[in-house]
């Protein structure tokens, strides 16, 4: 660890030799971690005394005379090949002042953002156009244009859509990377105005802005593309013209700090961090703590990890709600901190609606701390998931529903009647141009109003649907389709997940064609295709989900009157069997609360314990790999806050899962509905 740190200065230091930056300009900063950060930043970089925009002097065109000259004297265009050369202070023919970091996205006031250097470059006019105002990302679709310089075109990158975007060259991708840091940066109080194409990249607050996927590429290109001298040069440039910087660039590894490996870790100039601080979590962090129902009492572990601390740390709870909540632990020696731990807080729903409270953490020579911790307390009559389930039975519990003076519970069983209906997920009629969350393959064409037309005399064509939820039911996919001219007998082959389902013949006259298929995954995929040469017109189609109908039967015995208890032990039960149950009370009018599905062990109570295989867990430089996992294990992942970040089936014995550094809570439920969970610091 030494060494990797000894090796971060030098690298660092051999940056700032050459940055020039001024001595006290980044007071402030030091210290700080990820949202905090980042705002400090913020109040350091946000004014900047910008150029006019246009051509002439005092504006922009005189600018790029500074900031943008090749060693040749030309125009350093990073969005084309093409050699421009300078005309003075004029604007340069053929080229435009292009925004980066698109004026559009803040609704194109010409603010001080609209005349920002750091953000604005001369650009090769068509290059600039046809990259439009579209968000910037890796073009892994269509290609609609190129000059061996950028790509313009579509991506997948963001989950679930195929939306327009431009990818810079790989030499400027970390550039471009670290422009639309500053600009989230230094614009940071711009968040609500965010819009159009930066819908798709950015959300509207202040941190963490970018939408996950597009951190991950960001900092992806960031550290494949790391900062070069022509960087460092403009940066010293524009800072001469508008007295503000980059940081981004002044500090290579600032975008770590804020959004990737090292949120973790204060930040420092230098790398080295030799005071106590919090790992986790920060100050100002808001966690939600789960619904719980009235007159109800919950424990929350809130994970603490410090380090370098000077003595032992001490927590308290303050607030206008403070009541409500209660602390098991008051004090956490300095050895319990830095090797991580929970503080353990009990919450009692004795009122109704949200309770806030701040969760104070201080002493061992840190920051004092503060985090929000937000519950919220129902009123709401409802079937608690069943506890202490076995082979033979479970106990079912429920919520107070005031003024009740019994409650009835029902103990069930579910029978198909034979009824199907169906429920529409999917509806097509292509009225327009395939949606933008489809995916086109091959030759594809809108030739006719309310149709589309798959295929070419030469080209296979091939649409794919976006993704959707199968998991619970069979579906049915319905199709409107016909061949194209005189290609008889022009097949159309359906799809699901790239295994055939079905492969149709159409004729000259619109058929309806369908399939159905049994439940599948909760990302399921179809597509259309047909070969090259017989072309098929589809004009319409639907998928629909084929929901059984089913009579309800009662255990033997139930209902039951369970008193005024909120508890009841339900036995003599069937194992491995579905059963539900609902609870209805009296208190004026009935009241009959939600349905709640128990599924009894596959196993009996003296042959759990020899079945249970015990998980085992080891660290990896990019994850954790589980091992000993029964097959068909439903594994959720949940990080310092307790959001559930990773969840699937898997059904081999051993899973690597990719996690970013900090704390997880790794829980692991298999099909005899054991539940274990283990907690890992990476």
């Amino acid at each position: 660890m030494k060494k990797h740190f000894i090796l971060l200065i030098v690298w660092v230091f051999s940056i700032f030799a050459t940055a020039q930056i001024p001595s006290g300009y980044y007071n402030g900063v030091e210290g700080k971690k990820k949202a905090e950060l980042k705002t400090a930043f913020h109040q350091i970089i946000k004014q900047a005394s910008v150029l006019s925009y246009g051509g002439g002097n005092g504006k922009t065109w005189s600018g790029f005379a500074v900031t943008d000259v090749r060693s040749d004297g030309m125009v350093w265009d990073m969005y084309s090949n093409l050699n421009y050369s300078f005309n003075g202070n004029l604007a340069v023919t053929g080229m435009n002042i292009e925004h980066s970091f698109p004026k559009s996205w803040w609704g194109g006031t010409e603010t001080q953002a609209y005349k920002d250097l750091h953000h604005l470059n001369p650009s090769d006019a068509t290059a600039n156009q046809r990259k439009s105002s579209y968000m910037m990302s890796v073009v892994d679709t269509v290609l609609t244009y190129t000059n061996n310089v950028i790509k313009v075109g579509k991506t997948k990158k963001k989950a679930g859509m195929v939306v327009p975007a431009w990818e810079p060259a790989d030499e400027y991708k970390g550039d471009f990377a670290r422009v639309y840091m500053y600009m989230v940066t230094a614009y940071q109080d711009y968040a609500a105005l965010w819009t159009g194409d930066s819908e798709h990249q950015l959300d509207n607050n202040t941190y963490p802005v970018f939408e996950p996927w597009a951190v991950d590429l960001l900092l992806q290109w960031s550290r494949q593309d790391p900062v070069s001298e022509k960087e460092i040069n403009r940066n010293n440039a524009v800072y001469q013209i508008q007295g503000n910087r980059n940081p981004f660039i002044d500090f290579p590894q600032l975008s770590e700090y804020i959004w990737g490996n090292l949120m973790y870790l204060p930040f420092t100039a230098n790398g080295i961090v030799d005071f106590p601080y919090l790992k986790f979590p920060d100050n100002k962090d808001t966690v939600l703590l789960d619904k719980i129902y009235y007159q109800q009492t919950r424990s929350y572990s809130i994970p603490l990890h410090a380090a370098n601390l000077s003595g032992d740390l001490t927590v308290s709870l303050s607030g206008e709600h403070a009541g409500a909540f209660s602390l098991q632990k008051t004090s956490y020696s300095q050895s319990e901190a830095e090797s991580g731990t929970n503080i353990l807080v009990d919450f009692s729903a004795i009122n109704i609606g949200e309770q806030n409270v701040l969760l104070n953490i201080s002493g061992g020579g840190i920051q004092p701390v503060a985090v929000c911790l937000k519950a919220y307390s129902s009123d709401e009559f409802v079937a608690l998931s069943a506890e202490n389930v076995t082979s033979t039975g479970f106990d079912a519990s429920w919520t107070v529903s005031v003024g009740a003076n019994q409650y009835d519970l029902n103990v069930f069983t579910l029978q198909p009647n034979g009824i199907i209906i169906p429920k529409l997920k999917l509806e097509e009629g292509f009225a327009e141009a395939l949606p933008n969350t489809w995916i086109r393959e091959g030759w594809t064409d809108n030739t006719l109003a309310g149709n589309i037309k798959l295929g070419s005399g030469s080209n296979y064509g091939k649409i794919i649907f976006p993704a959707l939820d199968m998991s619970g039911s069979a579906f049915r996919l319905t199709v409107s389709a016909k061949q194209y001219n005189t290609d008889n007998g022009a097949k159309l082959t359906a799809a699901l997940d790239n295994q055939s389902i079905a492969v149709w013949t159409t004729a000259t006259a619109y058929n309806t064609f369908s399939v159905d298929v049994p439940a599948a995954s909760t990302a399921s995929v179809f597509n259309l295709s047909t070969a090259s040469g017989k072309r098929v017109y589809i004009d319409y189609l639907k998928v629909e989900a084929l929901i059984p109908q089913y009579d309800t039967i009662s255990v033997t015995g139930f209902p039951v009157n369970a008193g005024l208890s909120l508890v009841y032990s339900v036995t003599a039960l069937l194992k491995n069997t579905d059963y539900y149950y609902n609870v209805s009370t009296n208190n004026g009018s009935e009241t009959t609360s939600n349905v709640v599905k128990v599924h009894t062990l596959g196993v009996t109570t003296s042959d759990e314990n020899s079945l249970f295989q015990v998980l085992k867990v080891e660290k990896t430089t990019s994850g954790i790999l589980l091992k000993n996992l029964s097959s068909g294990s439903v594994i959720y992942v949940y990080n310092a806050i307790g959001q559930c970040i990773q969840s699937a089936k898997f059904f081999q014995s051993e899973i690597h899962l990719l996690l970013p550094r900090g704390f997880h809570i790794i829980r692991v439920i298999d099909l005899c509905g054991l539940t274990q969970e283990v907690k890992v610091i990476l």
